[in-house]
């Protein structure tokens, strides 16, 4: 039975003109602090709904299938709603943390969520077998289609930029004035890019053949990728793996050299089993090279279990794990079919290929979930580095936790507080100044006595010139793009030069980051200069060596020798 295919046009119009204004009142209660703007669990969860729904049902819906798209798409978007509550929950409490890791993670799975399950909708929608050839073509069409759009709809709004810049020339504002309003631009960017969606859907033959051009691009590029993968590989069999290791982003490297390859051969072979795109004699070489694939994967896979062993689970580890345990279903899929098949390996390529869309489709939405919660991995195994004694108080990284872990991080420790004993002043004051609700460079407000507040002085602040603190303060509450509330200050009082006079040394404990001046009175008050920092053990923070009062004053190893007006230094290894 053949299907109308036609392009509904006013559902389309009618949906995005929706959308827009979906949208707009969503934008407009997170800027004026009105529900759902003010719960981030719901302002997520409807955003994504509002985002999703349409977008799918604009890349998909016919004359004569819109009743099957909705019984696909409607449960769909309401999945990856439920899973942008949950997302949404991760940043609370608000006012304590930024966690903006986990939304923009959000958006990218999701978007690739979206466009698997898209492919799928589409060979449901149409009744026909699941093939990789025909999930390669809805895929590239799909991606064409939408980034095509959005090229559209940015140059749309570039035009609208233009008109009103012109009529502004001419001195009336009206247009300019129109852009800035949020009414306007939402529904009219969304109504853009519905349009843009009619045109080039009733393109799609010139969208197949864009996408033959890449197949036909990498179709070249294929056969000399194998060739550097094997070259390198018999390269390793002298080397060894230390100067891979050395580099410091060996496993980084061969995951991409897995995933170029595995993007390649999918773009190239997605025919039928028995057409091959290449002779002989570079079919054989292909082949050869696919089936070393596991190797890279093994040595990636030895290259992760070092990283985790030595530092311990961190979100990045995570991913690059997932990323390496999807690229290594590939490649092991592949070798079977080799080994099973040989020159017809490409029978198993289609099964395989069809299978991990869907593990890959299962793994963006997991990764949003609290079955794979990314942030809770790492919060765990680095609370559990230093209850285990692997990781000091002052080697533990604090600031990971509270600008990389968002909730999770906030949840482990306060976890940690509650386990301290109450003699441990210095440790629980550590866990105290995170987490500290931020307000900003709000200059108006910021005092001197606010300032030092901030500010821990050795051995007393009454032996501290009052001048000096106010320097102190000035320069850095006029800093306009960050306030001083997010750091820690010690300031130190020491003869570092052996002249009986008192030298002052203020230390900024901020951003992952230890640094130090030296402040110095001078014709027009006091200034500062730079020092340099040595930390060959990484420590995070001052606060319980300076509790304890562990601060003292050291000879160095070596003298500097100066040759007329040249001096030379030293350098520390």
């Amino acid at each position: 039975m053949q299907h109308d295919k036609r392009t509904p046009k006013p559902l389309i119009i009618i949906l995005a003109l929706l959308q827009g204004v979906a949208l707009t009142v969503l934008y407009r209660s997170n800027e004026y602090g009105f529900w759902p703007g003010t719960d981030p669990v719901w302002l997520t969860s409807l955003v994504t709904f509002s985002i999703s729904f349409p977008l799918l049902t604009f890349l998909c819906v016919s004359q004569a299938n819109w009743r099957r798209t909705l019984l696909f798409i409607v449960p769909f978007s309401a999945l990856l709603a439920l899973l942008g509550a949950y997302v949404g929950l991760q940043q609370k409490p608000v006012d304590l943390f930024n966690n903006w890791q986990v939304l923009a993670t959000f958006i990218a799975t999701g978007l690739i969520a979206a466009f698997k399950a898209l492919m799928y909708c589409q060979q449901y929608i149409s009744q026909n077998a699941i093939t990789y050839a025909r999930l390669f073509k809805l895929s590239w069409r799909n991606f064409l289609i939408f980034g095509l759009s959005w090229l559209f709809t940015l140059i749309f709004w570039g035009i609208l930029h233009l008109g009103a810049g012109l009529f502004s020339a001419l001195g009336i504002e009206f247009f300019s004035d129109l852009l800035e309003e949020d009414w306007f631009v939402i529904p009219a960017l969304n109504l853009a890019f519905g349009f843009a969606i009619i045109v080039f859907r009733n393109i799609q033959a010139t969208i197949d053949n864009i996408a033959s051009l890449l197949k036909t691009t990498v179709k070249f590029l294929l056969p000399i990728l194998t060739l550097v993968s094997l070259s390198f590989l018999a390269t390793l069999l002298y080397t060894g793996l230390q100067p891979l290791w050395e580099t410091g982003s060996g496993t980084l490297l061969l995951m991409w050299l897995l995933a170029l390859t595995l993007f390649f051969i999918n773009t190239v072979y997605q025919d039928e089993a028995h057409q091959r795109p290449y002779g002989i004699v570079l079919h054989r070489i292909i082949l050869i090279g696919v089936a070393c694939l596991p190797i890279y994967s093994l040595i990636a896979a030895y290259g992760l279990w070092l990283r985790v062993e030595q530092y311990g689970w961190s979100v990045d580890r995570c991913w690059a794990v997932l990323i390496w345990a999807i690229l290594s279903c590939f490649t092991w899929g592949y070798l079977f079919g080799i080994v099973k098949h040989r020159d017809n390996w490409l029978e198993m390529l289609s099964r395989v290929n069809v299978t991990m869309g869907i593990v890959v489709l299962l793994a963006m939405l997991l990764v949003n979930s609290p079955l794979l919660n990314f942030q809770h991995i790492a919060a765990q195994s680095q609370l559990a580095r230093l209850q285990s004694g692997e990781l000091s108080f002052d080697q533990f990284d604090f600031y990971y936790f509270e600008h990389s872990l968002g909730r999770q991080g906030y949840l482990r420790i306060q976890q940690l507080k509650q386990e301290l004993d109450a003699n441990e002043y210095a440790k629980r004051q550590i866990l105290e100044d995170l987490y500290q609700p931020y307000t900003g460079p709000d200059h108006e407000n910021q005092s001197l006595d606010d300032f030092l507040t901030y500010v821990r002085v050795w051995p007393s602040e009454s032996s501290i010139p009052s001048d000096l603190l106010k320097a102190i303060y000035t320069e850095y509450s006029e800093e306009r793009w960050r306030s001083y509330r997010d750091s820690h200050f010690y300031l130190v009082e020491q003869d570092l030069n052996s002249d009986q006079v008192a030298d002052y040394v203020l230390i900024n404990e901020s951003s992952h980051h230890i640094s130090a001046e030296l402040w110095l009175p001078g014709e027009n008050g006091w200034y500062a200069t730079s020092m340099n920092t040595e930390n060959p053990k990484e420590i995070n923070t001052l606060l319980e060596a300076f509790s304890a009062e562990d601060i003292s004053v050291v000879e160095p190893q070596w003298q500097h020798l100066q040759i007329g007006e040249v001096l030379f230094q030293v350098r520390s290894e």
